[in-house]
């Protein structure tokens, strides 16, 4: 039994696999800081959302909720971690799958179930019923689960807020049928921009989805970005240390800045800087913390710009804020470093 069902997916889902080692292929030759499909490290806060996410898994909780502002690096967050989580039991990883919400997505139940069939590789195919793909839906994560040896997957679903809450229920109704015919769980996390989360999070505590809140939304997690000096230490310690090519390339810093890092120059050296110029944006932005997207994309320009441009003994707060600016960061000029 297990055996015909790792054939079949590695035979049914060939394609999926396919297009996805592709695309990895297509990124090898890009430099990690301009890689905008993903961050070159992992950052504190992914960290931090690992181990949450590692302990709902193991904690055999149905579902949970992480929220975040826009561009804090949600949705590549899941990309980091969803191939990270181990039962702690066996040390095994668990088998994950990621569902996307799109702005143009229809907001119903068939355009819900559409997205799921597709995850699984196949082909739309004309007169198939929301109860055909559910069942071939639950074939793939099935298979899926028996490729890994055992019977729990992660489904990751990517903002959410673009839902409505009966399409939610199409993701409870796929977790009854996994856990009451194949005793097999799936745990769903729900990945969300907290401002416009709102009108769900509040229609959800209603009588009406009261099991749909119990299902998912009793588990909450804030995702930020940057927070403190500290993590900024740490982010900045990481184009320092890594490589690229991984094995035998240079550090990030010295791929972009060879002569100043053979000297002993580090990029890390300008914490306290950088901190000082990104406080004084901080507050007239209303940020709570550097969003990833910001952070990756203010140090990308700074590397590779006006530090090369201008050399590290000319770095100044204006050039640094220049570089805060080039991410797209700030709004508000009223804050202009003259």
């Amino acid at each position: 039994m297990i055996g015909s069902m790792i054939l079949n997916f590695q035979n049914g889902h060939q394609n999926t696999l396919e297009k996805m080692m592709k695309m990895q292929a297509f990124n090898t030759n890009i430099h990690p800081i301009w890689d905008t499909m993903r961050f070159p490290f992992e950052t504190p806060a992914i960290s931090k959302l690992k181990s949450e996410i590692c302990l709902w898994a193991n904690s055999g909780i149905t579902g949970g909720v992480v929220l975040g502002d826009g561009r804090t690096g949600k949705s590549i967050s899941i990309g980091v971690i969803k191939e990270a989580i181990k039962l702690k039991t066996t040390n095994q990883t668990l088998p994950s799958i990621t569902y996307r919400a799109k702005k143009r997505d229809k907001r119903t139940i068939a355009q819900c179930y559409r997205n799921l069939y597709r995850i699984t590789g196949e082909k739309d195919k004309k007169g198939y019923s929301p109860e055909d793909m559910m069942d071939q839906i639950v074939c793939y994560i099935l298979d899926l689960a028996a490729l890994h040896s055992n019977r729990q997957v992660l489904l990751f679903v990517d903002e959410f807020q673009r839902m409505t809450l009966d399409q939610l229920i199409v993701f409870a109704e796929l977790q009854d049928e996994l856990l009451e015919d194949y005793k097999a769980l799936l745990n769903v996390f729900l990945f969300g921009n907290i401002d416009e989360s709102d009108h769900l999070l509040n229609q959800v505590k209603t009588s009406q989805y009261n099991f749909l809140h119990g299902r998912f939304f009793i588990q909450k997690y804030v995702f930020r970005g940057i927070t403190n000096k500290d993590e900024l230490s740490k982010c900045l310690r990481q184009y320092d240390t890594l490589r690229f090519p991984e094995i035998d390339g240079p550090t990030y810093t010295e791929h972009f800045l060879p002569e100043a890092f053979k000297n002993g120059w580090r990029l890390e050296n300008l914490t306290d800087l950088i901190w000082k110029t990104y406080l004084r944006v901080k507050k007239p932005e209303r940020r709570t913390s550097w969003g990833m997207k910001y952070f990756t994309g203010t140090i990308a320009p700074l590397l590779s710009g006006y530090l090369k441009r201008e050399g590290v003994n000319r770095v100044n707060e204006a050039m640094v804020y220049r570089a805060i600016q080039a991410s797209g960061l700030i709004t508000n000029e009223i804050n202009r470093v003259k």
